[in-house]
């Protein structure tokens, strides 16, 4: 994977996390305490600026009630959240 293709990703899973968050209706504070996170790494996930470990992808997944391929994917809002 080129540093291209990794930045689409980053970015697809930014937009997947910020969307879902702000549906929740939550600040970025509350979304970090659930995810178990700090405020300014969620802040930088949500910017497309972060190395996302598989850890961190699983616990911002389950957090926000995402499902983990949808945010790898480009996948439907039912999709993100059905679990499908």
């Amino acid at each position: 994977m080129d540093d291209a293709e990794l930045a689409e990703v980053q970015q697809r899973i930014a937009v997947a996390v910020r969307r879902r968050r702000r549906e929740l209706g939550l600040t970025q504070e509350r979304a970090s305490q659930i995810i178990g996170m700090a405020p300014r790494h969620l802040q930088k996930l949500e910017a497309g600026e972060v190395n996302l470990t598989l850890r961190t992808l699983v616990c911002v997944s389950k957090g926000l009630g995402l499902n983990v391929k949808c945010l790898l994917c480009d996948c439907s809002v039912e999709a993100l959240e059905d679990g499908s």
